[in-house]
């Protein structure tokens, strides 16, 4: 009958935006309380943009000093080692992570790290650079956290910003008290919304 109307539903299929941040953090001696406490004030509220952002959001957490390991979201924040500093090794770990479980081709990525910018010498240009070069994401973000202003052998976090100065995707903040958090995310993610 021409009065009749069949009507089909319309299926619209929206691929799921799945996510990663990976948390990696410097636990060695040289990373007291204070600079731990930064550290959580600044990846908090990040970690709480990424999951609004995203659909599906998981979290992996590295800590390291000179070797590094993944622990869950409590004993990064609260860990504390006694071990010297080689930056790298948590950019190996999160190498193998992401690729093994989290493919760029299914997963946006970010990797945020943080740490007092003391490293163990020349790791910063022979090795983390290069790694960070090679692990795909969104962005990479390095968080220096100082509360006593910069020390003599400080200078990760100058090495990445000068090497990445025109890397779209690359973002470099300093925290020296919590009245610096804000502006810190505010680094990262203007960063992040040009990339």
């Amino acid at each position: 009958r021409g009065d009749e109307l069949y009507r089909y539903p319309e299926i619209i299929e929206e691929r799921e935006r799945n996510v990663v941040v990976v948390n990696i953090r410097d636990v060695s001696g040289s990373m007291r309380e204070a600079k731990r406490e930064l550290v959580e004030r600044t990846f908090t509220p990040l970690d709480w943009y990424l999951t609004g952002k995203y659909d599906n959001a998981e979290f992996v957490y590295i800590a390291h000093d000179a070797d590094a390991w993944e622990v869950d979201r409590e004993e990064f924040f609260g860990i504390r080692s006694g071990g010297g500093t080689r930056i790298s090794s948590a950019y190996e770990l999160a190498a193998e992570i992401l690729e093994s479980e989290y493919p760029w081709s299914e997963w946006n990525r970010y990797v945020f790290a943080a740490g007092d910018s003391e490293n163990s010498s020349n790791d910063t240009e022979e090795q983390v650079i290069p790694r960070m070069e090679s692990i795909p994401a969104n962005l990479h973000a390095y968080v220096e956290t100082q509360p006593s202003g910069n020390a003599i052998n400080a200078t990760h976090a100058d090495e990445v910003e000068r090497h990445f100065a025109d890397a779209p995707n690359v973002a470099v903040a300093y925290v020296e008290g919590p009245d610096d958090v804000v502006g810190a995310i505010d680094t990262i993610l203007s960063t992040e919304d040009d990339a």
